[in-house]
């Protein structure tokens, strides 16, 4: 044996003992994955809180099978919680391979710092799981069951990674991002929304948090606008409809978007571009519009026009109801005049001005007229 194949067996067999040393191993028989965790909260009263935990577990049998079961503990702190559970089950089970982590409601308005600690601190959980939070108690949604996946943990996964196809939201909802969030400077965190409907588990909107606690639902159309604002490099779907047979549907992304910041005396001036290319999907309102530069002119102008005026609904609202800096304007403001300056950038993004301005350019036709 020469000494070039010498040294690449030492370095494998070293490699070998060094993971392999300090391990238990186990068969996979005599553990549990966990694939889902969720955080409740129990009020009895104002005082005290019952915190309940629920896993979505995978369990494997000798022959192969696979089965998802949900256990639920509780007590009156996490800590605890942790402890009555290792107790009561017959099995280790194995973290790190949780794809969704699923907050109750109630839990989320009363504040997720104790779930961040909970999860950032373990080094054997995923920080890579997909965050979101449900109406009513994650349990409901753990036991739910669905066609065609292993486990409702699954199905959210998916649910949460292919909803931003569609409808400019973000794929940051990950544990991880909520931690780099929750605590930064005109940042907010904002994560999926999911509910039970009669076909099942839906995201019917986005939850957003003022630090650590959830304080606004917003629905479908809310969330639209505040993702198409807020969020760079994110795709969906526009339409325009003067009836049931005359639209247009229009599919694209969003560039980087650009934000200006000034300062007019004591308050505040934003400007916001986006810019917004795709390609149109469905035609029944633009003859011609494949050939004609000047139909296809008209089509932007006007999906432009239609885009800014929902852009401007929905800073409307956010300044005069919700009274909140929900599309990260405090971030800009603050990077450019100074953090660390106790200023509220909630007050001061509800009273500044914001313009808006879409730019819609389109690539293609699809395959053009039919």
């Amino acid at each position: 044996m020469n000494k070039k194949k010498y040294a690449i067996l030492l370095l494998g067999l070293s490699i070998y003992i060094f993971i392999s040393i300090g391990q238990e191993r186990k068969p996979i028989e005599e553990l549990e994955t966990i694939n889902g965790v969720g955080y409740d909260l129990n009020k009895s009263n104002k005082a005290e809180a019952e915190y309940s935990l629920p896993l979505s577990l995978s369990i494997f049998k000798a022959d192969g099978s696979r089965i998802n079961a949900v256990t639920t503990e509780r007590g009156n702190n996490i800590g605890e919680v942790i402890q009555n559970r290792q107790r009561r089950l017959n099995k280790k089970f194995v973290q790190g391979q949780e794809t969704v982590v699923l907050i109750g409601e109630e839990y989320a308005r009363t504040g997720i710092k104790s779930i961040i600690e909970d999860r950032i601190r373990n080094p054997e959980t995923n920080d890579r799981a997909f965050m979101a939070v449900c109406n009513g108690k994650s349990e409901e949604f753990f036991n739910v069951k669905n066609t065609g996946y292993s486990s409702a943990s699954a199905y959210m996964e998916g649910l949460i990674e292919a909803a931003r196809t569609f409808n400019f939201y973000s794929e940051n909802f990950k544990l991880y991002d909520a931690y780099v969030r929750i605590a930064a400077e005109g940042r907010s965190l904002v994560l999926p929304f999911l509910d039970i409907k009669d076909e099942g588990i839906e995201m019917t909107g986005l939850a957003f948090f003022k630090e650590d606690k959830m304080v606004l639902k917003l629905d479908f159309e809310d969330s639209k606008a505040l993702s198409f604002l807020k969020y760079d490099n994110v795709t969906g779907m526009a339409s325009l409809q003067k009836s049931s047979k005359e639209y247009i549907d229009f599919e694209g992304k969003t560039g980087k978007r650009k934000v200006k910041c000034y300062k007019e005396g004591e308050k505040y001036r934003f400007t916001i571009s986006i810019k917004f290319s795709g390609n149109v999907i469905n035609n029944e309102m633009y003859s011609n519009i494949t050939k004609d530069s000047e139909v296809r002119k008209k089509f932007e102008k006007d999906l432009e026009k239609q885009l800014e005026k929902e852009c401007y609904e929905f800073i409307n609202k956010m300044q005069n109801q919700y009274k909140m800096d929900c599309i990260g304007l405090g971030r800009e403001a603050a990077a450019k005049f100074g953090r660390r300056k106790n200023i509220d950038w909630n007050e001061v993004v509800s009273n500044a001005k914001i313009d808006v301005n879409v730019k819609v350019a389109v690539d293609t036709q699809g395959r053009g007229d039919y």
